[in-house]
């Protein structure tokens, strides 16, 4: 009926996804290559979104996610998986982090300016992809924080918007000021200029209350009331329903 995947979205300390459903194993041998930041904005004090240089030869499925790296004085070399929010065809990678105070690599990576460079790897990994699912004409993105990096990737490629006839996006945060790529993502809810979709967005948010647009609560609460439903203005429906 419908599919269910964990984000690829890693943040720091953590063990880069394996081979349990979430994610790939490489196909071929790792390409390391440097690349130079593109692009930085700062969303906040705890979110950070940069893009690097892409090689004409990286290839990857909206969706899937990669490893970037850094190497430190002592010559240590620090890897992290995030999703890549830009899209197939886009000259550059894009992601989104969670910026940790004394993170061993996100802290180090919200030091370095336009200019400066981080490490990529190749090949590209992960299922979570639109690939999985063969049939459905409603496409629910449900996810939190960080975890709307890869449902931007899918946002950005014109294929999505002629595959489904709804999509809605469904995202919480602790406060207002966490909501993030939200002017990009309500231009193209009034917009519709990729296609065919109609683009419902729903955010919530689990700490501040009052805030105009917003609901209040999780998720999870929000799914079990129908509020979630009753804000998309539309309805789980077995038939047409797909999940991530």
């Amino acid at each position: 009926m419908c599919g269910s995947a964990k984000i690829a979205h890693m943040a720091d300390d953590t063990v880069p996804p394996t081979q349990n459903g979430t994610a790939r194993e490489p196909t071929e041998a790792p390409k390391i290559t440097e690349a130079p930041i593109l692009w930085r904005h700062q969303w906040n004090d705890h979110l950070l979104s940069i893009r690097i240089k892409r090689d004409a030869d990286y290839r990857f499925v909206s969706g899937q996610f990669a490893r970037i790296g850094l190497i430190e004085e002592g010559g240590e070399h620090i890897w992290r998986a995030y999703s890549i929010v830009s899209a197939p065809d886009e000259d550059f990678l894009e992601f989104f982090l969670v910026v940790l105070p004394g993170g061993k690599f996100s802290a180090q990576v919200a030091t370095r300016s336009v200019g400066q460079t981080l490490l990529i790897e190749g090949p590209a990994q992960g299922f979570l992809t639109l690939e999985r699912f063969r049939e459905g004409r409603d496409l629910w993105l449900i996810g939190t924080g960080t975890g709307l990096a890869p449902y931007i990737s899918m946002l950005r490629t014109p294929a999505t918007w002629t595959r489904f006839d709804n999509i809605v996006v469904a995202l919480s945060v602790r406060q207002a000021r966490d909501l993030a790529y939200i002017e990009e993502i309500e231009s193209m809810a009034a917009n519709h200029r990729h296609g065919g979709a109609k683009l419902h967005f729903v955010k919530s948010l689990t700490r501040d209350d009052n805030v105009d647009g917003a609901l209040h609560g999780r998720l999870t609460t929000l799914t079990e009331s129908g509020r979630l439903e009753q804000s998309a203005g539309l309805a789980f429906d077995p038939d047409r329903s797909r999940f991530m």
